[in-house]
Formats: structure tokens, sequence, C-alpha cells
């Protein structure tokens, strides 16, 4: 018995997406972390802890990629279907190919511009004010995260699947 290359690719892409979660879930329990240990220096000790807000700024922007990674997969990002209301199935099934078009073509575009702006680095000023963290790897990150994202449309694209199918399969509930 053979897999469909979709249904694998697909898989696929569902596991990135949750090693991507679970990378912003570190981060976020050191984010927590290091907001509990600037608060007790801040005010326990009245001694503020120099750079703090460059840990801080730097973990939030794996939360954010993380975020845009598994949201995606998962059908979890915000969207309003006005329009599934109002016009039948053919209607419905033009404006979302447009929209997944769109979709993919600004992904892949924010993937481009983030990477090319992470390779220029410290040469470019790139990094934290205080301890001079380079933001190239999160830029990349970030990078990735959109191009998964836009991997995502573009298979959904192909498959004729909607992510938010697999999301209510997935979680047993549906909204």
């Amino acid at each position: 018995m053979t897999s469909m290359p979709g249904k694998s690719l697909k898989g696929w892409l569902t596991r990135i997406g949750d090693l991507f979660a679970f990378a912003a879930g570190l981060a976020v329990v050191i984010l927590v972390m290091t907001t509990v240990v600037a608060v007790a220096g801040r005010y326990v000790f009245g001694q503020p802890i120099f750079g703090i807000e460059d840990v801080s700024r730097v973990m939030l922007a794996f939360v954010v990629a993380g975020s845009i990674a598994y949201g995606a997969r998962r059908g979890a990002h915000v969207h309003v279907d006005v329009i599934s209301m109002q016009a039948g199935r053919r209607v419905l099934r033009v404006t979302d190919t447009i929209a997944r078009l769109v979709g993919i073509a600004v992904a892949f575009l924010t993937s481009y511009a983030l990477f090319t702006k992470g390779l220029c680095g410290k040469a470019c000023g790139y990094f934290t004010p205080n301890l001079s963290i380079p933001h190239m790897p999160f830029y990349f990150a970030l990078s990735l995260s959109m191009a998964l994202f836009g991997l995502i449309l573009l298979v959904d694209l192909f498959t004729g699947t909607p992510v938010e199918e697999h999301s209510s399969e997935d979680d047993g509930e549906q909204f």
C-alpha cells in the first residue's frame, strides 16, 4: 500500500511546526524565568539587571517564530470567514484559491526579506543595544517560520484540503 506524497509532506510539515512550537514553549519558559529574576532583582534586591530587556526581546522573537509555524499547520491563526456565509461553494473555492496565492506570495516574500536582512548582521547594526546580541539567528528563525507557513499554504493549495479540517480532527473540537 502506497501513501500519497501530499499526506506524507503534510505530516512532515506538521512535525516541523510542532518542533517550532516546542522551541517557542522553551522560549516562553526562559522568558518567564527571566522576568521573575528581573522583577526580583529590581524590587527585592534593588538592583536592576543590565541587559535583561535584550534577553526578553530575543526570546519573544522565538515565541513569534514558533507561533507562526505552529499556528499555520494547526489552523490556529485568526480569520473571519464572511464570504462562506454569503456566497456559494463555487465562489468560496475561487476566493480560497486567491487568498492562498496571496498568502503564499506574502509568506515567501517575507521569508526572503527576513533572510536577507539577517545576512547583513552586525555590519548593518542588527544587534541588541545593551548586550550586543546579534539579531541574525532570530531573523533566520522568523524566516524559516514564514517559509514553513508558505509551504503549508502551497501544499494545501495543491491538495485542496484546508488547514482547518486537519486542526478540527486533531483537536477533537470544531468552532
